[in-house]
């Protein structure tokens, strides 16, 4: 057996064993619940070359760890649970007794390399590997990472760490504003706050929902909905205006025990959020559906709009066609033509369809309020100021179409 086999094997083994423990830990409804592989949270420690990694942090992923040479070492990545999407995260921290260089070479299972690999002096600043310090092997379908260690951490990461406490924290800071308030909408399944802002007058029964990191390794789409949901609580006399006649309901985090736990696209049920918008299976999006319902169903409540932040390959808008009409009419087609014309150097992707049966928010949203209900993928290397600039013009747009909507100057 080789060495990357009997890892395996060692992995498989730990993650049963702890699995079952969270099953008592959490209840007898845990063992109908949590079906996923809970990673052990550990050191590795090799004495000999004074290197040890760990993945003892919120959204850390590593499963099992190797020397294979000298400073060299193999990392094996698992997903929490299979058949999975192709989003295989990983996260971890290294440190060295002295100043080295340290190879490692990144193993999947269950999945191929997607993510070029950020690194981080204080868990807080990320930037990429540099070229010469990052090969991928599609053959093998593996990458090696060559980077500098010493006394103090060095994290390597598929994305920026944007986890519960960066969110919460982002929340915080927003909800100082008067006009921004902090709440509870729920708990996940083990427990974790399910939050959200609401932006506004705290009158008004017009209403835009936005949701996001359904899947925990989207960092990007995180970034996007920041900026857009701060463009809405800006300065700006179009986002006064807005906030007179609109209120923004925003939950930044749908799935945080997947985020936590650096899984590569479910909750803790093993399913993926973002394809139980019919069945209602899993508590957060049973949560997150009760309250959009309870907000926007009421007599004389009307939902303008429901944005759905995600990561993919590059940008899209994930639309209904322009055969199912929406309220407020032709919105999609008009906002994206916005934006389209704010950057002409910048080409806005389109993918309209729509299928009831669907599982997703997009039709989930669509088919309950009549609304678009448009699901934003940013790319996965999207440059992050031109995120910044995309989304704050995108929000700036939508709040001059819906007054303009609404009779309102911008």
């Amino acid at each position: 057996m080789t060495t990357i086999q009997h890892s395996k094997h060692q992995a498989l083994a730990k993650t049963f064993i702890l699995l079952f423990t969270v099953a008592l830990m959490f209840g007898q409804s845990a063992v109908a619940q949590v079906k996923v592989a809970v990673q052990e949270k550990r050191t590795w420690e090799f004495k000999d070359a004074g290197i040890r990694f760990n993945n003892d942090f919120p959204g850390a992923r590593l499963n099992e760890c190797s020397q294979v040479g000298s400073n060299q070492f193999r990392i094996l990545i698992l997903p929490e649970n299979a058949p999975v999407n192709n989003s295989p995260w990983f996260a971890f921290q290294v440190v060295a007794k002295r100043p080295t260089t340290v190879t490692v070479t990144l193993a999947y299972e269950k999945g191929k390399h997607r993510y070029h690999p950020k690194i981080s002096h204080d868990g807080k600043t990320w930037t990429m590997l540099g070229a010469n310090a990052y090969h991928r092997d599609r053959e093998k379908n593996e990458a090696a990472l060559t980077f500098k260690v010493g006394p103090k951490p060095v994290w390597i990461a598929a994305q920026e760490m944007i986890g519960g406490k960066e969110l919460t924290a982002w929340m915080n800071g927003l909800s100082k504003r008067k006009f921004v308030e902090k709440s509870l909408v729920g708990k996940s399944m083990q427990g974790r706050a399910i939050e959200q802002l609401e932006i506004g007058s705290g009158s008004s029964s017009n209403y835009v929902f936005i949701i996001g990191r359904q899947h925990p390794p989207e960092v990007t789409g995180s970034f996007g909905l920041m900026s857009f949901t701060e463009t809405i609580a800006g300065n700006s006399s179009v986002a006064q205006n807005f906030r007179k006649h609109f209120s923004t309901i925003v939950i930044p985090l749908l799935n945080p025990d997947g985020v936590e736990h650096g899984h590569w696209r479910h909750n803790m049920g093993g399913v993926d959020l973002n394809r139980d918008w019919n069945k209602f299976d899993q508590p957060e999006t049973t949560l997150v559906r009760d309250h959009l319902v309870k907000i926007g169903s009421p007599t004389g409540a009307r939902v303008f709009l429901m944005l759905d932040f995600h990561s993919t390959g590059n940008d899209i808008f994930y639309t209904q066609t322009d055969a199912q009409k929406t309220f407020p009419e032709d919105f999609t087609k008009n906002w994206l033509a916005a934006i389209q014309g704010r950057f002409p150097d910048y080409k806005v992707v389109r993918s309209g369809s729509h299928d009831p049966r669907g599982n997703t928010s997009k039709v989930w949203g669509f088919m309950q309020f009549g609304a678009a209900c448009i699901t934003y993928e940013l790319g996965d290397n999207t440059d992050r100021k031109r995120i910044r600039q995309i989304t704050s013009g995108a929000a700036e747009e939508m709040m001059k179409m819906f007054l303009a909507e609404i009779g309102e100057r911008n």
